[in-house]
């Protein structure tokens, strides 16, 4: 009996300690969450903005509350990204709503009041894509952030500034563009146009070209088939590597800012996972490169005579899988 006492005295004794380190934690959160936020307070009042709104931003970040949310919601106001601020202060109302106390129910009433005026302030962009610009995966980006396609054609708030729209699909060239926005009642549309094939396209025959070609010619032409096919495979290849590479890159940022540590690693595992196929996909395009430019020397070159004419194959086959890409190539010559 006395063993079993010891180790109930023991656990709770465990208990307790635990207990105690856990609060120790939330205090030093809560005390360095009110440092930061006395902090922007101070800066906001010596007129150092930007500096005052990333020291609320940290304060949210450590301990949350609905006061440090509005000030976070001014700051962005006064340092010109009324978008960012509306949506901050839009936040406040809705956790603020179910209030039952007066003094959370006046900085609802505040919440919802500066909400309400900022809303016609706020500048507009609107991304249009035509139905006839609707390729097989296209992906549009607005600043290396993907644009979700049910937000295409409509007019979102957003902070006034310089925004980078990128247009891309696989085995279609990229498509960028620049547009400024206004900081306040500013309306942009910018239309992304259709995507141009990155393959490579033979011209057609001219008006004086012969309509019954010799053999030779049939062969040089077919030689250069296969060369100028791995090239566009090859610009497929590197034009998906460096689309996961920028969507490997906009994650990476996003689990940066992601405060809830199950959703950061997912983000992060997943940006992993986006940057290994880019390699592969980079590494095969290179690759595919290579046996072009092999094909294109080799069929300039006179061919042997024999009584046999060996047929020549090429066998070119992407592999993808998990978290890695590849291309395998292989055949006879």
């Amino acid at each position: 009996m006395e063993p079993m006492k010891y180790g109930k005295i023991a656990i709770a004794a465990l208990c307790a300690i635990t207990t105690a380190r856990t609060g120790v934690r939330a205090q030093s959160s809560t005390a360095q969450a009110e440092t930061l936020f006395r902090q922007g307070k101070d800066l906001i009042a010596h007129g150092k903005i930007a500096e005052a709104c990333a020291a609320f931003d940290a304060s949210q970040k450590l301990d949350p509350t609905i006061a440090t949310l509005l000030n976070q919601a001014s700051c962005r106001e006064k340092n010109g990204q009324l978008a960012t601020a509306w949506g901050l202060f839009l936040d406040a109302e809705r956790q603020s709503r179910a209030a039952n106390d007066d003094a959370t129910r006046q900085l609802h009433q505040v919440a919802t009041d500066h909400a309400a005026k900022l809303e016609p302030r706020l500048s507009t962009l609107t991304i249009t894509v035509p139905a006839e610009a609707r390729v097989g995966g296209l992906e549009i980006l607005r600043n290396n952030e993907l644009v979700d396609p049910g937000a295409w054609n409509k007019a979102l708030p957003v902070d006034g500034g310089t925004y980078q729209i990128t247009a891309r699909a696989p085995g279609n060239a990229d498509w960028s563009s620049t547009i400024a926005v206004g900081v306040e009642r500013d309306a942009k549309t910018i239309e992304t146009p259709k995507l141009k094939a990155a393959a490579l396209q033979t011209s057609p025959a001219g008006p004086g070209s012969s309509t019954n070609p010799s053999p030779a010619t049939t062969e040089h032409q077919r030689s250069k088939i296969l060369p100028l096919a791995l090239v566009g495979a090859a610009l497929g290849l590197v034009g998906g590597a460096v689309g996961f590479e920028l969507w490997a890159r906009s994650t990476y940022d996003q689990s940066k800012r992601e405060p809830d540590n199950a959703r950061q690693d997912s983000l992060w595992h997943s940006a992993n996972t986006r940057r290994y196929l880019a390699e592969g996909l980079g590494v095969a395009g290179i690759a595919c490169a290579g046996v072009a430019v092999w094909f294109y020397l080799r069929g300039g070159e006179p061919e042997a005579t024999s009584t046999t004419r060996q047929v020549s194959r090429l066998i070119v086959e992407p592999v993808l899988g998990g978290d890695r890409a590849g291309l395998v190539v292989g055949g006879w010559f």
